[in-house]
């Protein structure tokens, strides 16, 4: 049995707050359906949502469901508008990424076979409010020349033209090539001091 937007939805943010990729209300999903998308809700628990939990954005703006939409569903409504063929797009608080990005390091990813989903760039957004149409504006920017971008002191995000499995994958892809990048460069400093 294939599972509808919102089923798929409520499975990726399973999965990334199992993977570690987001606090408990963190992190935002959306799958493009018909004249808009589903979008997680704002601040329900993330490993907990149902389908029925999901808010139905249309591309001009309107939204209906139980509960409010996440509070970046601006971004995924211009990312919709924007950029063509876009089928889903996620949002994640990547600790080890950050961490890599604000060290003012940052990942290759022609470097790693398993980067194959990140694609050959990941844009770097400045540091913006959450939620702002700034922020929004910034990250679609950064979209269309890389299906990846860092959100200084924010997270990451990712979309795809498959499907939402893709973009975590992406997502996954580039924390665990942060943690390898991380411990080269503390590796590197201990055997500098080593020699020095």
């Amino acid at each position: 049995m294939m599972l509808g937007p919102r089923e798929l939805l409520a499975l990726v943010m399973r999965l990334a707050y199992n993977r570690g990729l987001i606090n408990i209300k963190g992190g935002n999903a959306s799958i493009r359906e018909g004249d808009g998308f589903w979008v997680t809700p704002s601040q329900l628990p993330k490993n907990m949502l149902k389908p029925d939990d999901m808010v139905y954005v249309r591309l001009n703006g309107e939204w209906k469901g139980r509960y409010n939409p996440s509070i970046e569903y601006i971004m995924h409504l211009m990312i919709y508008r924007e950029i063509k063929n876009v089928k889903g797009v996620l949002h994640t608080h990547n600790p080890h990424t950050l961490a890599l990005y604000e060290s003012g390091l940052s990942i290759n990813p022609a470097k790693y076979v398993e980067a194959y989903s990140i694609g050959d760039c990941v844009a770097v957004v400045p540091k913006l409010p959450a939620g702002s149409k700034e922020l929004a504006e910034n990250v679609v920017e950064a979209l269309r020349k890389c299906r990846v971008a860092v959100l200084l002191g924010h997270g990451a995000v990712a979309v795809n033209q498959k499907d939402i499995f893709t973009a975590l994958d992406a997502l996954e892809a580039l924390e665990d090539i942060s943690k390898v990048e991380l411990l080269k460069a503390v590796l590197n400093i201990k055997n500098y001091l080593k020699t020095t």
